[in-house]
C-alpha cells in the first residue's frame, strides 16, 4: 500500500492543498512553523482518525473554518482506493441535525464503523511526543498499546469502545448513590450487572494486551540492543489488575500453551477457560472496591488503569533514565510497532518521520533508517542536507523526491 496524492481542506493551516507524493521517499523541509509538521499529522488523521499532537479534532480545524477534511489517493498493488476523514461542528454545512461529529468514507462510501476504517492504510510516525510513551503517564503507553493492537486486529478497537461506554455507565451509577448502613438492594444489583460485564470485557482486551505486551518486549528489546551496541537491556512489563497477569502465566506455563498463545493464539477451548479465570479475578477485584468506589464515586480499579513498564537493566525508565536512554528507548519501541504490523499485516506499513532526525545521532538515524528499506517514507526536516547518507539507505528502488513548504505553500523540486 502506497500513498498516490494527498488532500487536504481547512486543515491548520491548509486551507486546500492537492499534493501527489512519490512512491519511495518524501523529504518535506523548510523553516519551522510554515506547515510541515501539519501535513503529515493530516497524513496520519486520515488513515488512523488520530492525531499524534492533540486528542482533539476541533484543535485540527482551521482557524475561522468549521471542519476539516483530511484525505488519501492510495494504491495497493495496482488496485486504487481513496480514504477520508472528516470532522464537523454544529455549524458546519455538513453537520446533520446540528451535530458535531466525523465522517469516515471509503471510496466515496460511509464507512460507519471505525473499527473497518483502521489498518485500511498502516501508518507508523516517529515524532519528538514518542518520548512521552517512556517518560510521562500510563495514558501514553496504553494509546502506544491500543493504537498497535487496533492496527492488526480491528475488533480489539471495538472492544475498547464496549468497555468505555460500560465504564461511563458505572461511573454515572456510582456519582448518583451514596454509601449507607444499609446498601439499597436495586444499587447493587445495578453494580453487579455492570461489573459482570466489564469483568467480562476486561479479561478479553487483557489476553490481547498480555499477548501485545509480551511482542513488544521481545522485539524492542532486539531493537534496543542492537542501537546500544548491547550496553543496555530493555524490558516491558504488562501490569494490570492485580494477580491476573500470575494467573494466566500459570495457565500458559502449567498447559504448555505459551508458545502457541504467542504465535497465533488460543484454541478455542482454551481461550474460553482462560478468560473465564481472567474474568473471574477481575471481578472479585471489582466487588473488593465496591464500597471504596461508592464513597469515592469513582471506578479505582480496571483496565482503564493499565500500563506497560518499561526498564532499562531492571529499573523504571520513568524513573530512573536520562533523556538520550529515553530517546532510545522510544526509537526501539517505534521499530517494534513496525515489526510486529509487519508480522500480522501483508503489506509493508507507510512511515512518517516527523522532525526526528535533529533529536538522533548519527548511529541512531541510521539504525532507524536500515529498517526502512523498500516502504514509503514521509520526512519533515529543517535542512535537506543534513540526510543524505540516511536518504541513499531508505530509497531502495525509488528516487527521493522534495518538497518545499512555505507558509502552507508546497512547492516540488524538479
Amino acid at each position: 500500500m502506497i500513498i498516490r496524492s494527498v488532500h487536504l481542506e481547512n486543515f491548520r493551516n491548509y486551507g486546500r492543498l492537492d499534493l501527489d507524493v512519490g512512491p519511495s521517499v518524501n523529504i518535506f523541509y523548510g523553516d519551522n512553523a510554515q506547515g510541515k509538521t501539519n501535513l503529515v499529522e493530516g497524513i496520519y488523521v486520515a488513515s488512523s482518525i488520530a492525531s499524534h499532537r492533540t486528542s482533539k479534532d476541533s484543535d485540527l480545524i482551521k482557524f475561522g473554518e468549521n471542519e476539516y477534511k483530511a484525505s488519501l489517493d492510495l494504491s495497493d498493488e495496482g488496485a486504487l482506493t481513496s480514504l477520508s476523514s472528516c470532522y464537523y461542528t454544529e455549524k458546519s454545512v455538513l453537520s446533520k441535525n446540528n451535530r458535531t461529529g466525523r465522517i469516515l468514507t471509503r471510496d466515496n462510501a460511509p464507512v460507519d464503523k471505525i473499527s473497518e476504517y483502521i489498518g485500511i492504510c498502516n501508518i507508523v510516525i516517529f515524532a519528538p511526543e514518542d518520548l512521552n510513551i517512556v517518560k510521562n503517564a500510563p495514558a501514553f503507553r496504553r494509546k502506544f498499546l491500543n493504537t498497535l493492537i487496533s492496527k492488526v486486529s480491528p475488533s480489539y478497537f471495538n472492544l475498547l469502545t464496549n468497555y468505555s461506554k460500560l465504564l461511563s455507565q458505572k461511573n454515572a451509577l456510582l456519582k448518583s448513590i451514596r454509601i449507607s448502613d444499609s446498601m439499597p438492594a436495586l444499587v447493587n444489583e445495578q453494580l453487579n450487572f455492570w461489573d459482570y460485564s466489564l469483568a467480562d470485557l476486561s479479561a478479553e482486551i487483557i489476553l490481547k494486551r498480555y499477548r501485545f505486551a509480551k511482542l513488544i518486549s521481545d522485539t524492542a528489546s532486539k531493537h534496543h540492543s542492537s542501537i546500544s551496541g548491547g550496553k543496555e537491556k530493555l524490558s516491558i512489563e504488562y501490569s494490570t489488575v492485580f494477580g491476573v497477569v500470575g494467573a494466566l502465566e500459570t495457565f500458559l506455563n502449567k498447559n504448555g500453551k505459551y508458545d502457541e498463545y504467542m504465535s497465533k493464539g488460543l484454541s478455542g477451548t482454551d481461550y474460553g477457560r482462560i478468560k473465564g479465570i481472567l474474568s473471574d479475578l477481575v471481578l472479585a477485584k471489582l466487588k473488593s472496591v465496591r464500597n471504596y468506589d461508592i464513597d469515592k464515586h469513582i471506578s479505582s480499579v480496571g483496565i482503564q488503569r493499565d500500563d506497560i513498564v518499561i526498564k532499562l537493566d531492571g529499573l523504571v525508565m520513568k524513573t530512573f533514565s536520562s533523556q538520550g536512554q529515553q530517546r532510545t528507548a522510544a526509537l526501539a519501541l517505534k521499530l517494534s510497532e513496525l515489526e510486529i504490523i509487519k508480522m500480522f499485516v501483508s503489506s509493508t506499513p507507510i512511515l512518517i518521520l516527523d522532525d526526528v532526525f535533529s533529536e538522533l545521532d548519527k548511529a541512531r538515524r541510521m539504525s532507524l533508517v536500515s529498517a526502512m528499506k523498500d516502504a514509503q517514507i514521509f520526512i519533515t526536516c529543517t535542512d535537506k542536507d543534513m540526510i543524505g547518507e540516511e536518504i541513499d539507505v531508505m530509497q531502495g528502488a525509488g528516487k527521493a523526491a522534495f518538497y518545499r513548504v512555505n507558509g502552507g505553500i508546497i512547492e516540488a523540486e524538479t
